[in-house]
């Protein structure tokens, strides 16, 4: 879908919030939200309203054209269209990659490799994926669109520092083979944070380790 569920937004946007990134770069554009909330709260909540302000680069990468719509032009300092795996080596290297509600749309290798280019790409890769991958198929004509593998956290121990947090319904995984995670980003996602936000989502942390 060119949107998803709001339940992981405070997660992901507190992660994002906090590091700061200068730079970044959103896979799966879809309708437009990420690069929005990404200009907010990256700009716009350090009192750079308007564009000629903004220091924050976004790009944006969507495969599917019939997406484009007026926050494409607003949000973004450029969308360009084609497969990730195509398009992000034409792309500036950046500090961090946001791949929001897309790797269930991977297949394993696919995802292997742009795992691995968005690692030597950017300092952090930001991933969030439902624990349960629902069916799903063809989306406005979109077959990039379907549903083809589910991912745990299992899934990313060759990564050298991985921060997992978990709303009860996703995996928010955030990777790096350059850097640490910050501690002002580790300390608000540990498990016990998790556990006040009840057992449902404690219980899918607790095999898991966060790094």
């Amino acid at each position: 879908m060119p949107t998803s569920a709001p339940r992981t937004l405070a997660s992901v946007h507190d992660i994002l919030l906090r590091l700061a990134p200068a730079s970044l770069i959103d896979i799966g554009v879809g309708h437009g939200k990420t690069g929005v909330l990404l200009r907010e709260f990256t700009d716009i909540w350090h009192k750079r309203y308007t564009r000629p302000e903004w220091k924050t680069r976004i790009y944006g990468v969507e495969v599917y054209e019939q997406y484009r719509n007026p926050l494409w032009d607003y949000a973004y300092d450029e969308v360009r269209l084609g497969d990730a795996l195509q398009v992000l080596p034409g792309l500036p290297d950046v500090e961090a990659i946001a791949a929001l509600d897309v790797w269930e749309h991977f297949t394993p290798d696919y995802a292997a490799a742009l795992k691995d280019l968005c690692l030597r790409k950017a300092d952090y890769l930001l991933i969030c994926t439902p624990i349960v991958v629902r069916k799903q198929g063809n989306v406005f004509g979109n077959e990039w669109e379907r549903h083809v593998s589910r991912w745990t956290p299992r899934d990313f121990t060759d990564v050298k520092h991985r921060l997992v947090a978990c709303t009860g319904y996703d995996w928010v995984l955030l990777l790096s083979n350059r850097k640490p995670i910050p501690y002002e980003v580790w300390r608000l996602h540990r498990r016990w944070e998790h556990l006040m936000r009840g057992w449902r989502t404690f219980k899918h942390l607790l095999p898991h380790k966060n790094w």
